[in-house]
């Protein structure tokens, strides 16, 4: 191409962009464009320019309007971190609690989330190299969907970053507390293989892993290869002593062995004892134990059962290649597989139901059944995981009259299957009741088989099957983008970047038959969630970096996304303005403000009518009935399905900053941030509609009200022995909730070169100010920055040393106080340490040593935590002391 014809078209396509400005970028569009023909046909000085996350405008700069961190692949490996959930659960910025492996019972034990500012995990937006993924299949808390962490292999790592404010503006929906963005591997120079051996002091969660990383040109082309298989040996509550026994309860009121087979009066609530050798002569192993006020039961310490950390062994192999078509023009793919089986062991199976009979005096009894099946009866009782995802990204680049263009297309797939042995409802119901001939009241009368008997082997295999869950979710994207150089205005030259979207998602949960039947036939004890749906999803966004004047630049973006789907969202427009000041050339200030939102998620909407078991009050009872016994509290059915009528959770991110680099190699930042969110979608509380359902019963609303016949509809209430008897509650996710956070992000990092080597010093820290909650419309807003369980603050930082040879680091994160089990206090702060060491042996061998929490240091003790473990699984781990010891070679 000749330069006369090069110039031509660069002209052209300036004069589109401008006209595109005037037609359509709103406000932006009414800035007069400066520049003439000829100053746009000006060659620009070549610098090289990156693009960093929060901005599609490539700049000199990693430093812009938006705060961003960047944590490289070797200070991933000088901080001691063995996975990317590891790296980010670092940040001082992740404040919000998780619902990770540690949480055996919940609905996504398999999963690591990673939760920015206490927002929730589904309110960061997570990208692979600029592109959206698949989410987790099932969802997160049984109500959200969110992205599993444990999917991006570390070998094909280069860099993080992590943008910490909205980018609704620059990337769409999900960007409100921020948007962490996984850049891989494109360029390696040659082929090293590293194996690691890690293991706990405290004993269990052995660990093995292997990393392949390679790269090589072929014909035009470049690759980089990265494979790694990692497994983990599980740790349980009986591999840590001071958790492993009832005995180790803090509270000493609560310290009882658990209630292994229970038969307790109904009428009176008191237990009926077992004989003095009917718990020996179980088999079961359990003893005879005993509760003062209630009496004798046979008992069991189930102290340790749980896994701390699960089983889990990953493969995963990531292909990167480029290829270059001509000067101008190269194609470009990337391909990560990623394959997981995952193990844990939450509970003990059990079983439990009320029967009434006729005693030799025709008194009618009526007791309540408990029993936990040992592992004599059942075998280990694991649940079991096999999950699956498919990144493939293919796309072309380059540029045309210097201006750089992209077209890419992904396809992003995640399976998970998963199963657990579970009791067949009617088998099991029939062992133990008669459910042909029923007692008084309608109630089963006893069975055959006694709760203190035994269970066989054979008998256990009639009674049991394998209950399973499958769930696949997808992302489909085309993008296109399209930056550069727009004009030169007197204060330097005006960047522009457009984009376009096209996308579809969509995901699916299948349970199995027993799952959902509802007729007697199911999984005792059992209900599941299932859910299904897709949308589409356009987009157009325009991006600008104009010099004001010397030192000035501001940063506008206008994006507008079309959803189609049965939501009530449709369309969503969204801005923002932000600014960069260089006073002089070490201070740069910056700030601004965007708007941000999140279209309602996926499982939100299409969640299909599930069950779960809750506990309330009931409000109505305790208010109209002296002689009702409020204490205990009521733990009726509950059912949950999403709700189309859904529409977007909107807010604005408001952000001021200063970068200082007061001299070379020396840099501060600070950032003040706050994030308001509005019509926050959650699930309607279930003691809240208690409290409804009594006014509207006890005349303090008009129960004829559209409200009132609401409320009335989603509490159900009567049985065969009491009309009023609580029995289910109705509840799904609506829009109701707004809140303010307010909070500040301070990081400072120091090299010192000496003829000794190289010394790097690097401190963040993050303090939430401010934290303002409002349920409803009508409430005022309420603080609870201090009325939850994730910190106020999180400190980290490093001291590092290293010279041509060797290297030591030394990363310690302190964790702030959280809200006490009680309600009434904070327990004390944590502050853990890794110390990383590495030495080159010669120029292909080196060898490493990592051993974090090097101070073994336990959760802070909180006296009022009354169950097992004894600490908030959300923030803490009982992981302690855990070193590994690598060896790399390098071809």
């Amino acid at each position: 191409m000749t330069e006369e014809n090069k110039m031509r078209d660069k002209t052209s396509i300036a004069k589109f962009v401008q006209m595109a400005l005037l037609l359509g970028a709103g406000s932006v569009a009414s800035m007069p464009l400066l520049a003439a023909e000829d100053e746009v046909a000006q060659e620009d000085k070549k610098v090289e320019r990156i693009e960093v996350t929060g901005s599609r405008i490539a700049r000199t700069d990693i430093e812009g309007a938006s705060p961003v961190v960047v944590i490289s692949a070797s200070e991933i490996a000088e901080r001691g971190f063995t996975s990317t959930f590891s790296v980010l659960e670092s940040l001082t910025q992740a404040t919000g609690s998780q619902q990770g492996e540690q949480y055996t019972n919940s609905f996504t034990p398999a999963a690591q989330d990673i939760n920015l500012r206490g927002l929730g995990p589904g309110r960061t937006l997570v990208l692979l190299n600029g592109r959206r993924v698949a989410d987790y299949p099932l969802p997160y808390n049984s109500q959200s969907n969110f992205f599993n962490w444990s999917t991006i292999p570390l070998a094909a790592v280069e860099r993080i970053e992590i943008q910490t404010d909205g980018a609704s503006a620059i990337y769409g929906s999900d960007a409100i507390a921020g948007v962490v963005n996984v850049i891989t591997k494109k360029q390696v120079d040659d082929t090293t293989i590293t194996g690691t051996y890690g293991y706990t002091t405290e004993g269990a969660g052995y660990s093995r892993k292997l990393q392949l990383v390679t790269g090589f040109d072929l014909g035009k082309s470049n690759w980089v290869v990265t494979a790694e298989w990692n497994e983990q040996d599980p740790i349980y509550g009986k591999d840590r002593d001071w958790m492993d026994s009832y005995e180790d309860n803090p509270d000493p009121n609560t310290r009882y062995p658990a209630r292994a087979i229970l038969t307790y009066d109904l009428f009176t609530g008191n237990y009926v004892a077992p004989d003095d050798e009917q718990c020996f002569n179980s088999g079961t192993g359990y003893e005879l134990s005993y509760r003062p006020g209630k009496g004798r039961y046979c008992g069991y310490d189930s102290n340790g059962e749980e896994t701390l950390r699960s089983y889990r062994e990953n493969k995963s192999v990531f292909v990167s290649g480029q290829y270059e078509i001509n000067d101008s023009m190269s194609a470009f793919t990337d391909i990560l597989y990623w394959k997981s089986k995952v193990s844990q062991r939450n509970f003990r199976l059990w079983w439990g139901d009320n029967i009434t009979y006729l005693d030799e005096n025709d008194e009618v009894v009526a007791q309540g059944l408990q029993r936990i099946f040992s592992p004599a009866e059942t075998g280990p009782q694991e649940a079991n995981f096999d999950e699956d995802t498919l990144n493939i990204s293919v796309g072309l680049r380059g540029v045309i009259a210097d201006y750089d263009w992209e077209v890419a297309y992904t396809d992003s797939t995640y399976n998970t299957d998963s199963g657990q042995t579970r009791f067949k409802e009617e088998a099991i119901n029939a062992y133990y009741m008669d459910t042909v001939n029923l007692g008084p009241y309608g109630y089963p009368g006893p069975g055959a088989h006694s709760i203190y008997d035994f269970v066989s082997p054979e008998d256990m295999r009639d009674l049991t099957g394998r209950q399973s869950q499958k769930g696949d979710s997808y992302m489909r994207q085309l993008s296109a983008n399209l930056s550069g150089d727009l004009l030169e205005l007197p204060a330097g030259t005006m960047q522009f970047a457009v984009s376009a979207e096209y996308s579809k998602q969509g995901y699916d949960i299948d349970l199995d038959e027993r799952t959902l039947n509802s007729e007697g036939q199911g999984w005792w004890g059992l209900t599941g969630t299932e859910g299904g749906g897709d949308r589409k999803r356009y987009a157009v966004g325009l991006e600008l970096a104009i010099p004001v004047f010397e030192g000035f630049e501001l940063n506008p973006a206008v994006r507008y996304d079309k959803y189609e789907d049965d939501s009530s969202v449709g369309g969503r427009a969204t801005s923002q303005l932000k600014f960069t000041y260089r006073p002089i050339q070490q201070l740069m200030v910056r700030g601004g403000w965007s708007q941000t939102f999140r279209a309602p998620d996926m499982h939100y909407l299409f969640a299909a009518p599930s069950g779960f078991y809750t506990s309330v009050e009931d409000t109505y009872r305790c208010e109209s009935d002296a002689n009702y016994d409020c204490d205990g509290g009521e733990n009726p059915f509950g059912q949950r399905a999403g709700n189309i009528k859904l529409k977007e959770e909107t807010g604005d991110t408001y952000s001021f900053g200063v970068v200082f680099e007061p001299i070379e190699n020396l840099s501060f930042t600070i950032d003040y941030f706050r994030i308001e969110l509005e019509d926050v979608v959650n699930d309607e509380d279930a003691q809240t509609l208690m409290n409804d359902e009594a006014d509207c019963r006890l005349g303090d609303r008009d129960i004829n009200s559209a409200f009132c016949q609401n409320v009335l509809s989603k509490v159900v209430r009567g049985n065969a022995l009491d009309p009023d008897e609580l029995e289910e509650i109705k509840v799904g996710p609506i829009n109701q909730s707004e809140f303010r956070l307010d909070g500040i992000d301070v990081s400072g990092q120091y090299t010192l070169m000496t003829d000794m080597g190289d010394f790097k010093f690097k401190l963040g820290y993050s303090n939430t100010l401010k934290y303002e909650e409002r349920i409803f419309p009508t409430d005022p807003m309420e603080s609870i920055r201090s009325a939850s369980y994730d910190p106020r603050t999180i400190v980290n930082g490093s001291i590092g040393w290293n010279n041509d040879d060797y290297a030591v680091t030394l990363f310690v994160r302190r964790l702030g106080s959280i809200l006490n089990y009680d309600e009434d206090g904070r327990i004390g702060s944590w502050t853990t340490a890794n110390l990383t060491a590495s030495m080159r042996v010669n120029d292909n061998v080196g060898l490493g040593l990592n051993v974090n929490n090097l101070t073994n240091e336990r959760p802070p003790q909180d006296d009022t935590w009354p169950s097992w473990p004894y600490f908030y699984r959300g923030q803490y781990n009982a992981i302690g002391r855990e070193v590994f010891v690598n060896a790399t070679v390098r071809f």
